[in-house]
């Protein structure tokens, strides 16, 4: 974002660039993105310290995951992609900050929506003594020795792989990795039926 508007601004003051609203729209995405990127930075900050605040409470699972696939069916339609949920009928209890989950769920189909082809499959189920949401995209994988790595800071994806529009700051599955810690749950990517799959799982709640 840095270089693109130095350039831009080098651009006006040489009168190479027009000054037009699609100049100035294009500026202000930059600032967007820079403003994405630092608010991202503070929370990995935050999240080495393990100062970002989570406040556990009973909430139920399914809503949350609910919640969050809504929030997000937007941004898949403008992308001509699908957005299938599948959750179950009961409730499923867990100890959670509901908000810092939905962050959690937003990081991973905003993830998901860069890479797939045409849909992505949400799921909500138990097992054993854990609640496992799973986000699974048709898109081309992760290649086995960046299953960890995609969890890194500005881990750069393998070029086959990627297909993102520039907008990501390269922190959110590092930011959704730390939340899932703070629920003493995790957070791991695996090959999906498909393509990805990133799978967050975290204990029921017995109380």
């Amino acid at each position: 974002p840095l270089a693109t508007l130095e350039a831009y601004v080098d651009g006006l003051e040489d009168s190479v660039l027009p000054v037009e609203p699609s100049t100035f729209a294009t500026m202000r995405d930059q600032v967007g993105r820079l403003r994405r990127l630092s608010g991202d930075l503070r929370e990995v900050a935050l999240a080495e310290e393990h100062a970002l605040g989570i406040h556990l409470q009973p909430e139920n699972a399914a809503d949350i995951v609910r919640a969050a696939v809504a929030a997000e069916v937007p941004r898949y339609e403008q992308a001509g992609l699908r957005l299938d949920l599948n959750v179950p009928d009961a409730a499923v209890p867990v100890s959670a900050d509901a908000v810092r989950l939905q962050q959690v769920l937003a990081n991973l189909l905003d993830n998901a929506r860069r890479y797939a082809r045409s849909g992505v499959e949400v799921t909500l189920s138990v097992a054993g003594e854990r609640a496992v949401i799973t986000v699974d995209d048709d898109g081309p994988g992760v290649p086995p020795d960046q299953l960890e790595a995609v969890f890194h800071r500005f881990h750069r994806a393998d070029p086959s792989r990627r297909n993102e529009d520039g907008s990501g700051s390269g922190l959110g599955l590092t930011i959704a990795r730390a939340i899932m810690e703070e629920h003493s749950g995790a957070l791991t990517a695996q090959p999906g039926p498909r393509g990805a799959r990133l799978s967050a799982s975290l204990p029921l709640s017995t109380s």
